[in-house]
């Protein structure tokens, strides 16, 4: 992964995961006004490479009662943020960095690397890119001029051959060896970060879409819009619902900023000491 890249980026994906405004994660409905002044992180006393999150001096826990302890500090810091920037109410259906590493440390369903792993494969089958429409003439055109370049990416990178079509029931799209092809790669990441890669393909409804946001090939803002082509295309021809359109858009982007800011913390060595080089 382009590290440089992801320096320059990291600022904006913070401020988009906050952007977005549902589960309960470990706080009763009666809890979610702030009872914290300051979020914070200290190493952690069981594990001195790991951290702790201090809400004041009480230590987050999971729903299930455990204890959030992240290795990587750049990922803890940005958490903490999350918390900071909660106001009055702590608005948990906003919080998705929060979320997913909750998901992670607790495995709610008790998922294993091979059910995550055909989970995210179920999407190939079924890939927006892959199944399009040929009418109108207006949007045929906007799918090739807007997701051909992606399908190409792919093919370049994996040295596959996905081909799109106009036809619903066409059988065997998707041919075996390309298909082994994206297995092998998804096996390549551990039980964690498959599960941020499920969550992000389930938002975009595209695996070629979630892997050119993992290797940086397009921003968050630009993959957020290549997955809802339809919706935009509607917005250009009938105007766009005040408020609504916008909200989605802005609620997709929070989310998966969110998930790619903590894959990509999971598998790389980002600490705030290398942050605060880049700056000097």
């Amino acid at each position: 992964m382009n590290t440089l890249l992801f320096r320059r980026y990291s600022p904006c994906l913070i401020r988009l995961c906050a952007r977005s405004s549902a589960t309960n994660f470990g706080l009763t409905n009666r809890d979610r006004k702030r009872f914290y002044k300051q979020a914070s992180i200290v190493e952690s006393s069981q594990s001195p490479s790991k951290y702790e999150i201090l809400l004041d001096q009480r230590k987050l826990k999971t729903p299930l009662g455990n204890l959030v302890t992240i290795e990587n500090e750049f990922l803890a810091l940005a958490l903490a943020q999350e918390w900071n920037q909660q106001e009055k109410k702590i608005d948990l259906s906003s919080m998705h960095m929060n979320s997913l590493i909750n998901t992670l440390i607790d495995n709610p369903l008790k998922i294993t690397k091979a059910q995550l792993i055909d989970k995210i494969m179920y999407f190939l089958d079924w890939d927006t890119l892959l199944y399009r429409s040929d009418y109108p003439e207006e949007f045929k055109q906007l799918q090739i001029k807007s997701w051909d370049p992606i399908l190409s990416f792919i093919n370049q990178q994996f040295h596959t051959n996905f081909e799109s079509t106009y036809y619903l029931d066409k059988k065997d799209l998707v041919k075996k060896s390309d298909r082994d092809i994206i297995e092998k790669y998804l096996a390549n990441f551990d039980q964690p970060s498959l599960t941020v890669v499920l969550f992000i393909v389930e938002q975009l409804k595209s695996i070629f879409l979630t892997i050119c946001l993992l290797k940086q090939f397009q921003s968050v803002e630009n993959i957020a819009s290549l997955s809802r082509l339809e919706t935009e295309f509607q917005i250009s021809r009938w105007s766009n619902v005040e408020y609504h359109h916008d909200y989605e858009l802005m609620d997709t982007c929070s989310k998966i900023s969110a998930a790619y800011l903590i894959f990509y913390c999971l598998n790389n060595n980002i600490t705030q000491t290398v942050l605060s080089k880049d700056k000097a």
